[in-house]
């Protein structure tokens, strides 16, 4: 099912702005609901109640399309709902048992540096001296965040944060992949695609923990919650302003997340907001204003080969 592709375009208009300013809101209260909601039902079954509410709203508007629009591309449209959905959403669930809404919020703006850093390392694209900057920055904010932290350091602390970081680097597996697989799909059908399938996927791995924990009455909330506004309104409109606009553009919305999940989780969660995190906060948007390039005064060579001998990351 092939379909009319808009031109983009590298600036965002008004729409897009609201489109992303809607975005951060709600992809960093997902961070709260998963905070309240996973240690009551379980990690695992937290993501998979998020996707499952998530398709069925969607399948109810778009199924017949969907299902038109998968024919052929069944396998493309797994590996979708697996890095996009299913890794990601699981592996956010898993660290905020552990980690506060807030902390996991900041590592989880690392996609464009997973993006730049798997450019370098598997598809043999160059980087500017700037992007390196930034990657490294990215690096020190990490180092920051965990050592500033009032955690108890340990093997759980660290694989939380581990999940924390493993989910935006499936999302730059995953937007890499979109991009060459699945441009033609129009957006509703693909975000329909994508949580239908990354349920699929994820729910073998939640009946293998046990069946769900009962919640209670806000961990009920947040689940609904989670799966409706953060996730069936939230994907079609994504991968909307990404198709209207530049993959650069689109992912802007690395900056908004994680301000919206500090500020709701420090409202609504009552948790600190101590120098650590501003720190952290500051240093990863640093590092995505380098590596996304809005930067521009700082025009510095580039590592590697000449930009003609193979394709660059700016």
């Amino acid at each position: 099912m092939a379909a009319r592709i808009t031109a983009a375009r590298p600036s965002l208009s008004i729409v897009d702005l609201g489109s992303l300013l809607y975005l951060g809101a709600v992809w960093g209260a997902a961070f709260l609901f998963f905070r309240i909601a996973a240690p009551q039902v379980g990690a695992v079954w937290a993501a998979e109640i998020r996707l499952a509410i998530g398709a069925a709203v969607l399948l109810a508007v778009a199924g017949p399309r969907t299902v038109a629009a998968m024919r052929g591309r069944v396998v493309s449209f797994m590996l979708l709902g697996a890095l996009f959905a299913a890794i990601p959403f699981t592996l956010i669930s898993y660290a905020t048992v552990t980690l506060h809404a807030g902390f996991t919020s900041l590592l989880a703006a690392a996609t464009p540096l997973f993006t730049a850093a798997i450019a370098l390392a598997f598809m043999g694209h160059q980087i500017s001296v700037r992007v390196a900057a930034g990657l490294a920055v990215g690096v020190l904010a990490v180092v920051v965040l965990v050592g500033w932290s009032p955690l108890e350091p340990g093997i759980t602390t660290l694989l939380a944060v581990a999940a924390g970081l493993g989910a935006p680097a499936s999302y730059a597996v995953a937007g890499n992949f979109v991009r060459a697989k699945l441009a033609d799909v129009p957006p509703m059908e693909l975000a329909t695609g994508m949580l239908t399938t990354g349920a699929l996927v994820v729910l073998p791995v939640a009946l293998l923990t046990g069946l769900p924990g009962t919640p209670e009455l806000d961990g009920l909330l947040a689940l609904i919650a989670v799966g409706t506004v953060s996730t069936a309104l939230a994907w079609p409109i994504f991968f909307r302003v990404l198709r209207r606009t530049t993959p650069v553009a689109a992912s802007t919305v690395t900056f908004i997340v994680p301000a919206f999940g500090v500020v709701w989780s420090a409202i609504l969660l009552a948790e600190p907001v101590g120098a650590g995190l501003v720190a952290g906060f500051g240093l990863i948007l640093l590092s995505l204003m380098l590596v996304l390039g809005i930067l521009p005064a700082l025009r510095l060579p580039r590592l590697g080969r000449p930009a003609g001998e193979r394709p660059s990351v700016a």
